[in-house]
């Protein structure tokens, strides 16, 4: 009896629906509009951007639907941080934040037929106004003095492959002079110390840098506000060692290293990666007080095991120096476990195959700067994969010949370092060098020979690596410093940003080049340099910077090292 039921409701059905069918849309039956592409069919609207403090930024995304494609009935609605802006009621939207920090900014179109919504979300990241740029430090009298040029997006349009796309580029017309009353005396050099990037914002970290000012009295400025936090010297806790004369420095998320002018590196472990100053010198040299002749800057990007370079004045051999600080996830905590940095500062020598390369070097090691890379084949530039590397300049002590290095280092579980990856190339003479600036993502740097630029490939691939191709570029002094910006942002799959070079006169002047790279197949192709700053609007007292001691650009962010975000 029940079978039967049940095939007396399942005819019941088929009739019902086969009605439906045949009814020849009687019924009152609408079609429901949709986006094309979903979220992703928001043209104009990125995942993410990035402004100063008062910048405005206008949002103006637009989209397709299935139905009433031409003029949609439809109503918006646009909220911050989750919160209705009741006001915003129209397809456009300008926002504007005078407080640094991310800001989550929503769109919703609502179909006024049906009341669905479709919505998408972006990211702004608000920027004090010195978290990053060109800072130049000059000595005026004796007078530290930091300038500082504010770089700026603009959108234009391009065509590529016959469609007209939105295009960002950077425009530098804020020049900021003398910008920290009292910074000190005798002023001798810039670096940058990078810190904890809070990839997921988990943390609410803003401060992602600071700023190290040698001079007679070493100063470290917050990387938002360029105010001094601290002086190096007050960081030993009273325990400072008889005759301290900082050289150089090298600072990582997870540890502080300063080598003095008797050759002796002190260290610090950070208890947090946010915090700059969560640690203190010990009074002892590492590896009982040995000398050093060079200590070199590191960028380190991740959390993985990493080391630091240095130059041992025995026998001028180079070594890694562990740095082993981490929190572990990067998204719980900032705090790093003391069991996680317990072999920081351990002396080790480079092992492997390239072993040789690094023992008891004849040539004069003239520069070595962090050329920290992420290989091709991953189709992106993550700094969470970033490998420690450097780009070294050697010199032959008895010729002006110079030969390029480009390595990376790596410490296993062992805990030893290894070199995995090496090349070197002798790239001919240069009778007055004044400095080198790297491009990490491109594997290239600028070198300055005087008042001339040359620019040179490195690396393991390509068919005119370690040659010096001039730029056709005038300059009327000469050098006195070079920095490097390495635009790898969104839309590069499109057409390559251009590499931003800075370069210091000693005239006082500053200027700012656009590096262009033309390569076929093998690799091999032109290279054009393109003055970007100063420019037809740049008034007469944003030109020049007196007396020019050093300069940087600084990245504000250790992610905007490998991916610029515009």
């Amino acid at each position: 009896m029940k079978r039967v039921w049940i095939y007396a409701v399942v005819a019941a059905l088929a009739g019902f629906v086969s009605g439906c069918l045949d009814d020849d849309n009687n019924y009152d039956y609408k079609q429901i509009n949709d986006m094309e592409g979903a979220r992703d069919n928001f043209q104009n609207f990125k995942d993410s951007y990035s402004v100063v403090e008062g910048e405005e930024l206008t949002f103006a995304p637009t989209f397709t639907f299935t139905i009433d494609t031409v003029a949609p009935d439809v109503s918006y609605e646009w909220y911050m941080d989750h919160k209705l802006l009741p006001d915003e009621t129209k397809p456009t939207y300008t926002f504007k934040s005078d407080k640094c920090g991310t800001y989550e900014i929503t769109i919703a179109v609502v179909d006024n037929k049906t009341g669905v919504r479709f919505a998408k979300s972006t990211y702004v990241q608000v920027r004090s106004l010195f978290q990053r740029g060109w800072t130049i430090l000059s000595d005026e009298n004796g007078r530290s003095v930091l300038h500082f040029i504010v770089p700026a997006t603009h959108t234009y349009q391009m065509v590529h492959e016959g469609k007209v796309v939105n295009r960002d580029s950077l425009v530098y017309h804020q020049v900021m002079h003398d910008i920290v009353p009292e910074l000190g005396e005798e002023p001798v050099g810039l670096m940058e110390n990078l810190g904890y990037m809070d990839y997921d914002r988990l943390c609410n970290v803003t401060l992602f840098d600071e700023l190290v000012v040698q001079q007679k009295q070493w100063a470290e400025l917050n990387g938002n506000t360029l105010q001094r936090e601290v002086y190096t010297y007050q960081e030993f806790r009273d325990d400072l060692p008889e005759g301290f004369s900082p050289v150089e420095a090298c600072m990582t998320f997870s540890m502080k290293a300063v080598r003095d002018a008797n050759g002796r590196i002190y260290w610090a472990n950070k208890a947090d990666v946010s915090d700059f100053h969560s640690s203190f010198y010990t009074s002892v040299g590492l590896n009982d007080n040995m000398s050093f002749s060079h200590l070199f800057e590191a960028y380190r990007l991740n959390g993985s095991r990493s080391c630091v370079l240095a130059l041992t004045e025995e026998d001028n051999s180079s070594v890694g120096i562990l740095d082993l600080g981490t929190n572990g996830t990067y998204t719980e905590s900032t705090v790093i476990p003391e069991v996680s940095m317990s072999e920081s500062g351990k002396m080790c020598p480079i092992e492997g195959e390239y072993a040789n390369n690094f023992s008891n070097i004849e040539k004069e090691v003239v520069d070595v700067l962090p050329a920290n890379w992420v290989a091709e084949s991953f189709g992106f530039f993550d700094v969470t994969s970033a490998e420690p590397a450097w780009v070294a300049l050697l010199k032959d002590k008895d010729s002006e010949q110079y030969e390029l290095r480009f390595f990376i280092l790596a410490v296993n579980t062992a805990k030893t370092v290894k070199c995995s990856d090496y090349c070197e190339y002798s790239i001919g003479a240069i009778s007055d060098y004044r400095g080198m600036a790297v491009f990490n993502n491109r594997c290239y740097v600028v070198i300055a020979d005087g008042n001339q630029l040359y620019y040179c490939q490195y690396g393991n691939d390509g068919t005119n690596r370690g040659e010096l191709i001039k730029l056709d570029v005038t300059l009327p002094a000469k050098v006195k410093a070079l920095s490097g910006l390495d635009l790898q942002g969104e839309g590069s799959s499109i057409a390559p940003h251009r590499g931003q070079l800075g370069v210091a006169l000693e005239d006082g002047s500053f200027y700012i080049f656009g590096i262009g790279e033309l390569k076929n197949a093998d690799g091999m192709g032109t290279v054009d340099c393109k003055q970007l700053f100063p420019d037809e609007n740049t008034p007469e007292k944003d030109k020049n910077f007196g007396k020019i001691v050093d300069m940087i650009y600084k990245i504000g962010r250790g992610e905007d090292y490998m991916s610029f975000a515009f």
